[in-house]
């Protein structure tokens, strides 16, 4: 019981300083696509790299994407809720996680 309240603690405090963060923007679709062979959508590794999931669009998703390797910006600016860190990419930008960190992302916003 008291680790699912932490997690949902965690998930509200994320969301909440998403939405401090980060300038605002009229409301859009972002969605999920097929990645295909595109470069420019936003693309996440996770499961320890063995699924992947592509994004496009401006707007704000909420996840729970668990052991994040890989993640790119393609033809976006980003910013997301990786564990417990918040972190910014620009566009053409590549994070990957070199220190087995295996966080799970819990939000992402295109803008």
């Amino acid at each position: 019981m008291k680790r699912s309240t932490s997690r949902i603690a965690v998930t509200v405090m994320a969301a909440a300083a998403l939405t401090a963060l980060l300038p605002a923007f009229p409301a859009a679709a972002i969605n999920q696509t097929d990645c295909g062979d595109r470069t420019d959508f936003v693309k996440v590794w996770y499961d320890g790299g063995a699924q992947t999931m592509c994004f496009a669009n401006g707007g704000t998703v909420t996840l729970q994407l668990p052991d994040v390797t890989k993640v790119t910006s393609g033809d976006n600016n980003v910013a997301m809720f990786l564990g417990a860190r918040a972190v910014t990419m620009n566009k053409w930008s590549t994070l990957v996680d070199t220190e087995g960190l295996n966080a799970t992302l819990h939000a992402l916003q295109i803008y």
